[in-house]
């Protein structure tokens, strides 16, 4: 029997993933993973081109040039005005006060009674040196007049004994009892006077009950009253009577900063303005200055006398000090509106002739309100930006448009 075509033909096996399936799997995963990795590197290279197409464009901004400020320039500052002459009053005895004659804002003149104190003590202690300097006085008579007798005496026995009639000794000791009794008086003498001077001593602190002003000028301040109990010295538990000051001419005080101390100090005059007397100033004199700084403010004690006839400025008045500040070099003024503060410290965008920019430190000095004091960094003539933007970066191309 011939045999049959399905006798000759074999049974067709499953396809299975040959070489080449494999190959294009492994085609697609490479593809899978370009573009995975490509995509990223597409969007930043069209960023930096973005980016290149700002740096060649120009950006618009406004800009200034750079001036100096005036060499004569004003500093304002906060005084205190004190009376020329200020002074506590305390008692120098002890006591009650029987009579007060002024009390707070009376104008008084140097000399001119303020208060008496009744002080017993004092006036019983003085009558009785007083008595004592009598009693010694009297016994300084008596005493004279012994001395006086025992010399007389003595003569008359030295006669006797140039006679014959009586002895040597006795004669002598005549001589020495007229020595003794001169010697006597002397004593008494010294004795009076140290007594007189215990008097005077009492009389002068008697004198202290009558409490005078030291000086012309006003009660500032008053603490007793009559019958009050006074105490002498000026130690803190001691009762303060008056203060005395002298407003006729006044001090006001300032203190200057360390930037301002070298030129203040050789400033010759300020202008004193108090705002409760609108419309006036007052010229003032630099009188002198600490000549040291005061190390927990940098500041320099400044001391303006100012003539005050009428009495308007009251001491103790808050002022406002300008001082004449003539500088050697004119200061460079910065717009405060073109000041960058960043991390590194202030700094300025100064242009440059190819419409550069670039940002540059700065050292600032006095502060004016709107411009500051530019100390290093810029110079008269440096073209500045107004304002810049956050696309003003360092190296890019601006477009001036001056301001």
């Amino acid at each position: 029997m011939p045999p049959t075509i399905s006798d000759t033909v074999h049974p067709v096996k499953p396809a299975g993933r040959g070489p080449v399936a494999a190959a294009g799997g492994a085609f697609l995963l490479l593809v899978l993973l370009g573009i995975v990795f490509l995509i990223p590197k597409l969007h930043h290279s069209h960023e930096l081109a973005e980016q290149a197409v700002q740096t060649t464009t120009e950006i618009p901004v406004h800009t200034v040039v750079i001036t100096s400020g005036a060499a004569d320039t004003k500093l304002d500052l906060p005084g205190t005005v004190q009376a020329f002459e200020q002074t506590p009053v305390f008692a120098r005895t002890s006591g009650y006060v029987s009579k007060r004659f002024v009390d707070i804002g009376d104008h008084v003149k140097k000399g001119q009674l303020l208060a008496i104190i009744e002080d017993p003590t004092t006036q019983q202690a003085l009558r009785q040196a007083q008595a004592t300097v009598l009693q010694m006085k009297a016994q300084l008579m008596l005493q004279q007049a012994n001395a006086k007798l025992s010399t007389a005496n003595g003569t008359r026995w030295q006669q006797l004994y140039q006679a014959g009639v009586v002895s040597k000794v006795d004669a002598e000791t005549r001589t020495a009892e007229s020595g003794a009794n001169d010697a006597a008086v002397e004593a008494a003498r010294a004795n009076i006077a140290a007594a007189q001077a215990n008097v005077r001593s009492l009389e002068e602190q008697a004198g202290f009950s009558r409490v005078t002003a030291p000086f012309a000028g006003i009660v500032l301040s008053r603490n007793i009253d009559t019958g009050s109990l006074i105490s002498s010295g000026s130690a803190n538990s001691v009762t303060q009577m008056f203060t005395i000051g002298q407003a006729s001419m006044v001090r006001i005080f300032a203190n200057v900063p360390q930037s301002m101390a070298g030129i203040v100090s050789t400033s010759k005059s300020a202008t004193v303005r108090i705002r409760e007397l609108p419309g006036r100033t007052f010229p003032g004199t630099i009188t002198r200055t600490s000549n040291s700084l005061d190390t927990a403010t940098r500041t320099l004690l400044t001391e303006i006398d100012l003539p005050n006839p009428d009495g308007k400025i009251i001491p103790g008045m808050y002022a406002d000090v300008q001082f004449n500040t003539p500088l050697a070099i004119k200061p460079v003024l910065l717009p405060a509106n073109a000041l960058v503060v960043r991390s590194a410290g202030p700094q300025a965008v100064v242009m440059d002739a190819n419409h550069i920019v670039h940002y540059r430190s700065i050292v600032l000095g006095r502060d004016f309100g709107s411009y500051t004091e530019v100390v290093s960094g810029l110079k008269p003539g440096d073209v500045v930006v107004i304002s810049p933007g956050d696309a003003v970066v360092d190296g890019a191309k601006v477009e001036p448009d001056k301001a």
